[in-house]
């Protein structure tokens, strides 16, 4: 009659077998050619994809496509291009991928559409941030230019009204010399004939003429005046214009007193 109690000693050093391996197999990648017509590079890359997205062998939005040249680009030749598939739901990381299509090796990376859509967002504010240091380039440049136009305005205005008035300070110290002289005159020079001329171009002088000199040589009077109109408002004594001085300034005879009558 055996025991209740009777207990068998349990080996515990006996190892658990040897589960087998799951380990995940990598994204399966579908992978094949695309003819395009002549044109330029970037017709012939919109129409490769184009063509590959319509031929995907599943929908298109469960799917990730990456295009590679196959051929060099030529005038007036077509391209073929490589179009590479991949499962969306099978790219969880960056996975990179060498598959053959006509007798070429081609390197393709994908990433996930998730990885993919950050890297949008970073491009997008990479770029608008680019855009707008432009823009602030642009408006501190077109200011400095703006800037400099106005200044080099007002440096013009200004070296116009320097030399106007230079003109006038030489005028008027001619004027002053040639009266001193006529003052120190001898009696018999007859001073008073030039200096009633003077005093008669001062008084009959139009409002708007532009008297630049005036002077006194063998018994005639002359002003250079601005202008081709007569400089006198006058009429009881005449001016005749005699010839052009200089760019836009001609002489004007007096006629003596009296020879009007």
């Amino acid at each position: 009659m055996r025991n209740p109690l009777d207990l068998r000693l349990v080996d515990a050093d006996i190892e658990p077998r040897d589960e087998p391996s799951t380990a995940a197999a990598p994204p399966s990648v579908f992978a094949r050619a695309v003819s395009t017509p002549p044109g330029w590079p970037w017709e012939q890359a919109r129409g490769a994809l184009l063509e590959a997205r319509h031929g995907a062998p599943l929908p298109i939005d469960q799917m990730l496509l990456r295009l590679k040249r196959l051929t060099p680009w030529s005038l007036g030749q077509g391209a073929r291009f490589a179009a590479c598939y991949v499962r969306a739901t099978e790219i969880e990381t960056r996975f990179e991928a060498r598959v053959e299509v006509e007798d070429q090796a081609v390197s393709v990376t994908f990433e996930p559409p998730e990885a993919m859509a950050r890297r949008a967002r970073l491009s997008l504010i990479a770029g608008v941030a680019a855009a707008g240091i432009a823009a602030l380039l642009f408006v501190s440049v077109a200011g400095a230019l703006l800037a400099r136009s106005e200044g080099e305005t007002q440096l013009a205005a200004m070296e116009r009204d320097a030399a106007a008035k230079l003109r006038r300070a030489e005028t008027a110290q001619r004027v002053r010399r040639e009266s001193a002289a006529l003052t120190m005159a001898q009696p018999g020079d007859r001073v008073a004939a030039p200096l009633t001329d003077l005093a008669w171009a001062m008084a009959a002088r139009a409002p708007d003429a532009r008297i630049e000199s005036w002077s006194w040589a063998h018994g005639v009077s002359r002003v250079e005046v601005r202008g081709e109109t007569s400089p006198f408002a006058d009429p009881r004594r005449g001016a005749g214009r005699e010839g052009l001085v200089r760019p836009g300034v001609w002489s004007w005879r007096i006629q003596p007193e009296g020879a009007g009558r």
